[in-house]
């Protein structure tokens, strides 16, 4: 017999030729009706059953088809006789076409399947969604302004505590204790004159000594004031005596000198005296 689908010998008696499957024409005595296969490219010659898994008769090895009932040999079913679906080519895989920006909803730009929006990775293959910005070219270099110059403050101004004054040479004068009218005159060469209580513990020997003239009970203390020359100005300065310095009733600021001049009253504590130029 010849296969009238693809021209194969096939033995006396085959229902279905065992290259590709095709009906032969006739049924063997006693066999149900079995539907045509789809015809199926013949195939080479492997290994297989040497019955059929679909009506249990005998097949020589490496056909491809069942001559009796026309069952593909490739797939085994699980017991003899059990029905087996003829082999089905696997269909096309389809292609979807890339997406259009802004047509429809969002979808993955790798493989086309629907994407909520926002999302950052697609749920199907992983591929990123939010494509990344171009780089943007460097543009021309400008280097940067120069720090602004702030001129240097100017320096302070000397600052010397206690004040120090020039002296123009040796102090001239006297002092006249009131009530006793005695002469406490200036040591010669001197350009400053010390008034107070001689002291000998404490190592205090003022120029001009009032202990003998009320210093004592007065309250002079022992370094109470300074007579001192600045330029061509005699002046006075208090030295944080206890009972302060008055010239002229006027009290004076201790560390700050006060302009003397001839017949001006002088007051230590309660001792009176009488500048004498």
């Amino acid at each position: 017999m010849i296969c009238p689908q693809c021209g194969a010998q096939q033995p006396d008696g085959a229902a279905f030729c065992d290259q590709c499957g095709a009906a032969l024409g006739g049924l063997a005595p006693g066999q149900p009706p079995v539907p045509s296969p789809a015809a199926v490219p013949p195939q080479p010659s492997v290994a297989g059953p040497t019955v059929c898994p679909n009506c249990g008769a005998p097949v020589i090895p490496g056909e491809a088809f069942c001559n009796n009932c026309g069952a593909p040999l490739s797939a085994v079913a699980p017991g003899v006789g059990a029905q087996v679906p003829p082999s089905v080519p696997p269909p096309p895989v389809s292609v979807p076409p890339s997406p259009v920006p802004g047509a429809g909803a969002p979808v993955c730009p790798q493989c086309g399947a629907p994407v909520e929006p926002g999302s950052a990775f697609c749920d199907m293959c992983g591929a990123p969604l939010t494509a990344a910005a171009p780089p943007t070219p460097p543009g021309p270099q400008v280097p940067p302004p120069p720090p602004p110059v702030y001129p240097a403050p100017p320096p302070p101004p000397p600052y010397t505590y206690p004040p120090v004054y020039p002296t123009a040479g040796a102090v001239s004068g006297r002092l006249i204790v009131q009530g006793t009218n005695a002469v406490l005159p200036f040591p010669p060469g001197k350009s400053e004159i010390l008034l107070g209580r001689e002291d000998p513990v404490s190592n205090v020997f003022p120029d001009i000594d009032l202990t003998p003239h009320g210093g004592d009970e007065g309250g002079v203390s022992r370094r109470h004031a300074r007579i001192f020359a600045q330029g061509n100005q005699l002046f006075i300065e208090d030295l944080n005596s206890t009972n302060y310095t008055y010239v002229n009733q006027q009290k004076l600021t201790p560390g700050q000198p006060h302009p003397l001049k001839d017949g001006d009253e002088i007051r230590l504590g309660k001792v009176r005296l009488t500048y004498m130029a």
